[in-house]
């Protein structure tokens, strides 16, 4: 027969079952426990096994007929098009080598996200991205010329799913006073627990490989509401990327942003702790379905000292990303000089002010730190590189978090005492 051994989280020590109180007690520290927290704290890992309903239709006779699939012998890409479009070159790596053939098998898109922004205005937002960005590297200050352009319906999968379960935290409340001449530094520990579930709905994820998945997640959103039924027709004047990476594939970058956003949902609940950190989770995603789309997108590249350089804007909603690097030694630059600038007029100010002071300096220093980091950061922003998304809260359903667990249990307090230095006068 098995045999299960709770142990106390604060000192290890065997924890018994108190009748009278519905507590467990350990037996060499007194601290109390909820049952549930600490059936929690020994519940075993979830297996990770997410269902989805995953559509098995593929292309008509109709659609065959209409459309012409194309493979790239030069990255391997696998593209499709209206039959009456000639293909030149290939919408990934611009080689002309691209040989028509028919299209066979795959999963056929059920939506379309139309194209709003036109070619013009493409363009325009290339040619406008360089401008009042002071941590671009020098090479792109002149002559930023489009190398190549490509309208492109790249494939995506959104999956509808559901995040359940649980996270333990150890909190502290911090505070401090002064008795006779100590100063007295109390922190209180606690066990925060909190559980529920979040829907959500229509999590994109990338199904073509050759397009980085920080690119299309950093062009997201898109207005969903406005797609249309896929057909032939509507793939009219662009190429169509086709689906090489299938939903099961992709399952887990869908999960990992719901389980992300989950919990963070659940963090944001808790509030009145100096300091939260994660002790322990019990997180299941449960699948419901998968529905294949093409999303619109420009691909823009340009070449620099022998480097080609990507572009991508949101079709419908004309987001601009790109994967420009920052220019380090621009960031130092102007990092070194805001910091000086900063600190040396707060300690101006504290010298007006008579409050000038090796502490006070100290603080100074630290603010001007921060609002540097602030404005340096701010600088970055603009250069609007890709970034992969850590959670998905974008597309939660109506009603966000549904808590069903708050609990707060106190375990101990930690108290240190520190002499107060006298000063000199």
């Amino acid at each position: 027969m098995a045999t299960v051994a709770y142990q106390c989280p604060n000192c290890a020590s065997p924890l018994i079952y108190d009748g009278t109180s519905g507590k467990m007690v350990c037996t060499a520290c007194d601290s109390q426990f909820d049952q549930e927290t600490i059936e929690h704290l020994n519940a075993p890992a979830d297996d990770g096994t997410v269902d989805f309903t995953v559509p098995t239709e593929g292309y008509t006779a109709g659609d065959t007929a209409q459309l012409q699939a194309y493979h790239c012998k030069t990255c391997g890409a696998a593209l499709i098009t209206e039959s009456t479009t000639t293909a030149t070159e290939c919408p990934y790596c611009g080689s002309p080598t691209i040989l028509p053939d028919r299209i066979d098998g795959g999963i056929r898109p059920e939506k379309v996200v139309p194209f709003v922004i036109t070619k013009e205005q493409a363009q325009e937002m290339f040619h406008g991205y360089f401008k009042g960005k002071a941590l671009l590297p020098n090479i792109f200050k002149k002559d930023n010329q489009i190398a190549e352009m490509r309208k492109l319906f790249v494939p995506c999968w959104l999956f509808d799913c559901e995040a359940r379960g649980s996270v333990v935290y150890d909190a502290e409340k911090e505070s401090s006073y002064t008795d006779g001449d100590e100063e007295v530094t109390e922190v209180e520990h606690y066990i925060v627990r909190r559980g529920g579930s979040m829907r959500f709905e229509n999590i994109p994820v990338d199904g073509s490989v050759k397009m980085d998945d920080k690119i299309s997640e950093s062009l997201e959103p898109y207005d969903l509401a406005k797609a249309v039924a896929f057909t032939p027709a509507v793939l009219s004047g662009a190429m169509a990327d086709h689906a090489d990476v299938d939903a099961d594939a992709c399952e887990a970058r869908a999960v990992n942003r719901a389980t992300g956003s989950f919990k963070s949902a659940l963090q944001d609940t808790i509030d009145g702790y100096t300091s939260i950190s994660e002790k322990s989770s019990s997180v299941h995603v449960a699948g419901s379905k998968v529905t294949p789309v093409l999303l619109p997108v420009w691909l823009i590249t340009t070449v620099k000292d022998g480097k080609t350089y990507t572009f991508a804007i949101n079709g419908q909603t004309g987001r601009l990303t790109c994967n420009v690097p920052t220019a380090k030694g621009k960031a130092f630059l102007w990092g070194a000089v805001s910091f000086a600038g900063i600190l040396g007029l707060t300690a101006l100010i504290l010298h007006l002010t008579r409050a000038l002071g090796s502490g006070t300096l100290l603080m100074a220093a630290i603010f001007a730190l921060f609002v540097t980091i602030g404005i340096v950061g701010t600088m970055i922003g603009k250069l609007k590189q890709a970034t992969s998304q850590s959670g998905a809260s974008g597309y939660a359903c109506e009603g966000g978090l549904n808590l069903t667990i708050e609990s707060d249990s106190y375990r101990y307090t930690k108290q240190e005492r520190k002499k107060i230095e006298k000063s000199a006068d």
